[in-house]
């Protein structure tokens, strides 16, 4: 009988001790470093959550949806966002030019600056086929033109970019965001793919009665176009000699059919419509989108394939020879 409880004592301790020592390491799972990203601008925040799915990443978006990026103006909390950040990404150009006056106080060691503009090859600001243009639009000989999310071929090689930085912070995410960005660059090309068929099939000159920040883009497909003001311009009251312009080139137009931006009041675009009957649509220059889009997770792809659908609604057949 003593025997019998010495073999189930034994056996209760051995029970014991297995408890205590393997239950803490089968509950304990390892800790995923989270990665913070914080960005400027709308296309910053899409292409590093895209690329960045299914890592243990936070991304924070400083304009709010429905903003201006003209008028914004950084907050006492968005500039500790800042410094607080594994990797902070911005555009450059006189539009974020705020940022110059913190940069040095960023502590480089622990943030990880991305420009997207040192990614690309920069094109001067132009004022050609602009009709509301003055010379104080570009302020100097090397004035760069911003708005280079919008050629496809750019948002790769910024990607990389993103990408790499993402890989360095947090290396044991490394095959998963090369997936995501594998993936990405696939979209971007069969997206660059459909822009230069559309060039290939249709031609005419796109009109649009606004702002124009579209020069990466109608450069890679060569696309003709009128516009009413330069991409950053302040003013976007339109002289009557500018919507006459506007009218007439529609007019003359063989689709009738003139573009306004995103967020835009659309005032001037639905002035020349009244006048000519033309179709007013939107050329999503992606530089922001509503908060209704933001919620339902609109996409940089999703609005560069509704300006593909538009634009070749906007454009007529090419003639045969």
């Amino acid at each position: 009988m003593r025997t019998i409880l010495k073999i189930i004592f034994f056996l209760a301790l051995i029970a014991t001790f297995s408890t205590l020592f393997f239950l803490p390491i089968s509950n304990q799972t390892p800790e995923v470093e989270q990665t913070k990203i914080v960005t400027t601008i709308f296309p910053a925040y899409d292409f590093a959550r895209t690329i960045s799915k299914d890592t243990n990443t936070e991304i924070k978006m400083l304009i709010k949806p429905g903003a201006d990026l003209h008028s914004y103006e950084p907050t006492p909390q968005d500039i500790i966002a800042i410094k607080e950040s594994n990797i902070f990404i911005y555009n450059g150009g006189e539009s974020e030019s705020w940022i110059n006056s913190i940069l040095n106080e960023i502590d480089k060691d622990n943030t990880v600056i991305v420009r997207m503009m040192d990614s690309v090859e920069l094109k001067e600001e132009s004022l050609d086929n602009i009709l509301n243009a003055k010379s104080n639009d570009i302020k100097t000989e090397t004035d760069y033109d911003e708005h280079v999310w919008t050629n496809p071929n750019n948002v790769i090689k910024i990607s990389e970019a993103i990408a790499q930085a993402i890989k360095n912070h947090a290396p044991d995410n490394t095959s998963t965001i090369q997936r995501n960005l594998d993936q990405f660059k696939t979209d971007l090309e069969k997206l660059d793919e459909s822009f230069r068929s559309l060039a290939s099939q249709k031609t005419g000159t796109i009109i649009i009665a606004d702002r124009f920040p579209f020069l990466y883009f109608t450069n890679e497909y060569g696309f003709n176009y009128l516009a009413a003001f330069p991409g950053c311009s302040e003013q976007t009251e339109a002289s009557a000699k500018t919507v006459a312009e506007l009218i007439k080139a529609t007019k003359d137009s063989s689709n009738k059919i003139i573009f306004k931006l995103e967020l835009s009041n659309g005032k001037i675009a639905q002035t020349v419509s009244k006048s000519t009957k033309a179709t007013v649509l939107t050329w999503h220059s992606v530089h922001n989108l509503s908060q209704a889009d933001f919620d339902a997770g609109k996409t940089y792809l999703d609005f560069m394939q509704e300006n593909l659908k538009n634009l070749g609604e906007a454009l007529h057949d090419r003639t045969a020879g």
